[in-house]
């Protein structure tokens, strides 16, 4: 009788992952030699090939001491559900540093640029800060989608900017314009405003900018240059200083001022940068255009400096409230 040729199975990782350490895979290695495979690999069957979805390393460890690998299935998922169980299996088992980290976020919000950053953090398990910082470098390094609207954690669409939205809880409106007295003393430091990024046109009347970007303008996708004023929305706060960080590493932008949430770790960037941060005294209000009046803002705020004014900054802001400086260590 003729011999009947069996095809063996071929196999493939589902998404591209960093590489396991020498060490690392050396120390699998032996485990499995001496134990065997404990932990089934996870397999996405299509068509006539199977899919690893978690467990590349053991399966071929496995094959190459020609031990048995056992296997679980799942055809249920769909190709989006798979890979992202790929990428969340392998950020919550192996010891990956920041970047590698990162890249598997930036892997998967490219996949899915319309899912909210929160939807992103949940499915992933990683923080939804990281997400909203990964998603504000794609964007600034324009190879990735500034979209209007996201799909928040429910399932609907809501504007991109509202995390209250990602949360289920009804669209506000978060335009709040910087009170002229702030405006006015970060002039006086500055001595003129170049740029505002985040701004609009009844904004400007009081910022008096040289140039200014407005929602369908989109300053995230436009290079900054010169003397810049940022008071972006606190919701989508994250993004917008990346981007500024950006712009100062290329050298386009030589000062300047932010307005931002009262977290001294979301100014970390800036103070690596040797910022200078202001502490008010009293907490700003800012003028809501809808309401026309300036309001108490439920949460305080600060304002950072880089640039080379720092006395002027000290002198115009210190008198109003405390300046800090992160320390630096040897």
């Amino acid at each position: 009788m003729p011999k009947v040729r069996t095809r063996k199975p071929v196999y493939k990782p589902l998404v591209t992952l960093p590489p396991l350490p020498a060490d690392d895979l050396e120390g699998l290695r032996m485990s499995i030699a001496a134990n065997g495979v404990f932990v089934p690999i996870i397999i996405w069957p299509r068509d006539k090939v199977r899919y690893v979805v978690d467990g590349s390393y053991r399966r071929q460890i496995a094959n190459e001491l020609g031990y048995e690998c056992p296997e679980i299935v799942r055809s249920d998922l769909t190709e989006e559900d798979a890979r992202l169980m790929a990428r969340a299996l392998n950020l919550a088992r192996r010891q990956l540093d920041r970047q590698q980290k990162r890249q598997i976020i930036a892997d998967q919000l490219r996949e899915t640029p319309e899912r909210s950053s929160r939807w992103i953090a949940k499915m992933l398990g990683v923080d939804n800060k990281t997400v909203l910082s990964v998603r504000g470098e794609l964007q600034s390094g324009e190879e990735f989608p500034h979209l209007d609207r996201i799909m928040g954690q429910d399932g609907r669409c809501y504007p991109s900017s509202l995390d209250r939205a990602e949360e289920g809880l009804p669209p506000v409106n978060h335009e709040r314009y910087t009170p002229a007295a702030l405006v006015d003393a970060v002039r006086e430091v500055l001595g003129g405003i170049d740029l505002d990024p985040a701004s609009s046109k009844a904004a400007n009347e009081v910022v008096r900018a040289k140039s200014f970007f407005t929602v369908q303008s989109n300053g995230l996708k436009r290079r900054w240059r010169g003397r810049v004023f940022l008071n972006p929305p606190f919701d989508d706060w994250p993004t917008w200083l990346t981007k500024l960080d950006r712009e100062l590493e290329a050298g386009r932008v030589r000062e300047a001022v932010v307005v931002g949430p009262a977290n001294i770790s979301a100014f970390r960037p800036l103070l690596q940068r040797g910022a200078l941060l202001w502490v008010p005294d009293e907490r700003p209000k800012y003028y809501d255009p809808h309401a026309d009046k300036l309001i108490d803002p439920p949460f305080g705020s600060l304002v950072g400096y880089v640039g080379r004014k720092r006395d002027r900054f000290l002198a115009v802001f210190g008198a109003r409230g405390l300046v800090l400086q992160a320390a630096r260590c040897r």
